[in-house]
């Protein structure tokens, strides 16, 4: 029994058995046949698909990153077209999207906040994946629901002959990883737990640094950790085989600070000369604010590949849920001889997301001229997308507010069809057409999506490809701040807010080069419609606001150039890209109704990553990159409040009843939106690895790491003063940036 990879780029590369899922699955099946796998160089010469990443593991595991944590995510990061957002975290902005634009694939499981540590790194654990598909561009009618990507993450299939497995330790967590048979041939189990340390190596730290701070009255609050527990169970059948799939990740983080009446402080002399532990009154108070967040994952799978005639057949039922919850707490207690002194302030926010899906696809090949993909899918969706409670307590009153948690229920059914039509080893053809409707509040949003992409080789070693691409979200998640948070909450479309519907053209030339080298040069253009954002002066936080008040709807479109240029044999391998990007928004109630820059409108994006083998035991890797900043609203000028005697310059703080310093700094003038872009971001990343065979046919491998291995201190944004003093006549703008140099190691055992 060979085990086939079900990864064909086009059917006349190879005689590739595909068997896709439709709505979202790329699987493993075991079958007889020997199949042969493509390589990169074949995949970007002849492969129909624009602007798709085949990513396996071992690039994972060899990219230097932060902390020593291999990140899918930043991996992505890399690849030209896509941005970073904020440094250090794992946002994803594809071709002038935002992060909530792309949909990630567990296997089948759609996920729906994807990292750790508030975004450091991905929920993801790379010990678990076989490879990655990515898309970016000419997505495949199987896919749906998102408008910018699709990161289709394909497990592992467990070792139905052997025990095998992985142990990790790095500078943040612990990683475990075993696979093997339970019944020989038959039937065989894969599990894997990855879990942080944060916690317990921060805990005697914490200790003594609260138990120095104890004398002067203060106490910091401080807990983080995360866990993450994948497993599978794969039970062959003949013709195909049945498998089950469990996915759980979890945060969960506490941080504040309490003041109180230290003892050193309460000593006081009394008029006999002798000293009081307590002040006269004899009163102790506490003064305590703590914030707990808590978000995670979890989600289950039952599956069936099942070959049925000339073709196969997947069927697949789902339940996945996410949920976040905020708690801010404050109290406060003047004299603990007295109750009535204590009061209480709770703040909490809640949103949620749980699906049940179900679907079936079927895939034939005829021969080697045409490739038939076809499927159909259902959905039902539970949200809880901005549950609001507001509370305060005393001796006098006991008051709360709150939204209700309103929940809304919503179906999603889908059907698609793709056609893949060859014409011999110079073009193919590929047609493809999907169906979804969505149903909420009584309403009906029917959304017809049609794919299509052709290749033309022109020569052996250079080929012309172009496609178009129509994608529709009805569910999106608004952020008023660079990062991406699990408080900022999903909404799905409704009465006031119609689907997210985009349009890509793409258009691009291939070939291979001497010295083993291949390139590839994407032109694009995107189209968005109804994005939403928050409106201007809006608390997102207030319960007495609808969430149509407290949003807008408005157009964006992106266009841009994608190259790269990559060598995959010999010593030194790697890739050389580069991204052209222009990215803007229009909303009738934003910026005067004026277009502006997106956030994230990088211009230019360079990425260098390469990898030396010296020999079998020590392995180099490198990484540089460049991107022009990312751009914020900042006020450059203020003015005079009304009634003063230049309302259109910069203040001078006099005004008609005179000299007011308090009064001075005016009020802030913003003359557009995202106005100000940040020095350009750059650094260098650079890894180490050390493998070492053992006699009993496993390994070791040390990594050594360095992030930011030039420190340069990149601008994550920009500070304005807010006080002008009678000395300071102008005002100051701070740089404030977060990550330094960061040094780490890992140790890892496989056998």
């Amino acid at each position: 029994m060979t085990r086939c990879l079900i990864t064909c780029a086009s059917a006349f590369t190879a005689w590739c058995v595909m068997a896709q899922v439709p709505a979202d699955t790329l699987y493993n099946q075991t079958l007889d046949e020997v199949i042969v796998t493509a390589t990169g160089a074949d995949r970007n010469l002849k492969a129909a698909e624009m602007g798709r990443h085949v990513i396996g593991s071992d690039a994972i595991t060899r990219l230097p990153v932060m902390f020593g944590e291999p990140d899918i995510v930043k991996v992505l990061q890399t690849l030209p077209g896509v941005s970073q957002g904020a440094e250090g975290f794992t946002g994803l902005y594809v071709h002038g999207g935002d992060n909530d634009q792309n949909l990630f694939l567990y296997n089948g499981l759609p996920l729906y906040h994807v990292s750790h540590l508030g975004g450091i790194f991905s929920s993801f654990n790379v010990a678990t994946i076989r490879n990655v598909d990515f898309f970016k561009s000419a997505f495949p009618a199987r896919f749906g629901g998102r408008i910018s990507s699709i990161t289709n993450i394909n497990m592992m299939a467990p070792d139905f002959e052997r025990y095998t497995g992985k142990f990790t330790i790095g500078l943040l967590a612990a990683n475990g990883y075993i696979s093997g048979p339970i019944v020989n041939d038959r039937l065989a189990f894969s599990a894997a737990v990855r879990r942080s340390w944060i916690d317990i190596i921060g805990l005697p730290a914490l200790a003594v640094a609260n138990a120095i701070q104890k004398k002067n009255g203060k106490k910091t609050i401080a807990s983080y950790n995360f866990t993450d527990f994948n497993a599978r169970i794969d039970w062959k059948l003949g013709g195909g085989k049945i498998y089950a799939i469990g996915y759980y990740g979890h945060d969960y983080l506490k941080f504040g600070d309490r003041t109180f009446e230290a003892t050193n402080k309460n000593l006081t002399i009394n008029p006999d000369g002798t000293i009081s532990s307590l002040p006269a009154d004899g009163t102790r108070f506490f003064d305590e604010d703590t914030n707990r967040l808590s978000w995670g994952n979890w989600g289950v799978s039952l599956n069936l590949d099942h070959r049925l005639g000339n073709g196969f057949l997947n069927v697949s039922a789902y339940h996945t849920s996410y949920s976040s919850r905020y708690r801010q707490q404050s109290e406060h207690q003047s004299d603990l001889s007295d109750d009535s002194t204590y009061d209480n302030t709770l703040n909490s926010t809640f949103n949620s997301i749980s699906d049940f899906g179900f679907n079936a696809g079927y895939m034939q090949q005829f021969e080697r001229l045409y490739l038939l993909k076809t499927g159909a899918g259902y959905v039902r969706h539970n949200y809880h997308p901005e549950g609001i409670e507001n509370e305060y307590v005393n001796s006098l009153q006991h008051w709360s507010d709150s939204n209700g948690n309103p929940s809304v229920r919503a179906d999603e059914v889908y059907t698609f069809i793709d056609n893949l039509l060859n014409f011999g080893e110079r073009a193919s053809l590929d047609l493809g057409l999907r169906f979804a409707q969505y149903f909420i509040h009584g309403e009906s949003f029917p959304r017809l999506e049609p794919r299509a992409y052709v290749r033309i080789n022109v020569t052996e070693d250079y080929s012309v490809k172009a496609s178009y691409a129509r994608m529709s979200q009805f569910v999106q998640q608004v952020s008023s701040n660079y990062i991406n948070l699990p408080t900022d909450p999903w909404q799905p479309v409704g009465v006031n807010a119609k689907p997210l519907l985009s349009d890509q053209y793409s258009f691009g030339v291939y070939g291979n080069l001497p010295r083993g080298l291949y390139f590839s040069a994407e032109g694009w253009y995107k189209s968005m419609r109804n994005l939403v954002e928050y409106r201007e002066g809006i608390s997102s936080l207030n319960p007495n606001l609808t969430w149509s008040e407290k949003t807008t709807t408005g157009k964006g479109w992106a266009y841009g150039v994608d190259l790269s240029v990559t060598k995959e044999t010999g010593r030194l391998t790697g890739t050389v890209g580069y991204g052209l990007l222009w990215n803007w928004r229009k909303f009738a109630d934003l910026n005067g109704g004026v277009k502006f820059p997106a956030k994230f409108d990088n211009r230019h994006k360079i990425n260098i990553n390469a990898t030396y083998t010296l020999n079998d035991r020590i392995e180099f890797n490198a990484g540089w990159t460049y991107m022009t900043g990312n751009r914020l609203t900042l006020s450059l000028y203020n003015y005079d409040e009304p009634g003063d005697n230049f309302p259109d310059a910069p203040t001078t703080g006099i005004g008609t009843s005179g000299f007011d310093w308090e009064q001075a700094s005016g009020l802030d003038y913003y003359s557009s939106r995202n106005n100000v872009r940040l020095p350009a971001y750059h650094r260098l990343d650079l890894g180490m690895s050390i493998f070492k065979k053992l006699k009993n046919g496993g390994r070791t491998i040390w990594n050594f790491s360095i992030y930011n291995a030039y420190c340069h201190m990149n601008a994550m944004t920009i500070r304005k003063d807010d006080f002008v003093g009678p000395d300071d006549e102008s005002r100051s703008f701070q740089k404030f940036s977060l990550i330094p140099i960061v040094p780490s190691v890992s140790y890892t055992y496989e056998f």
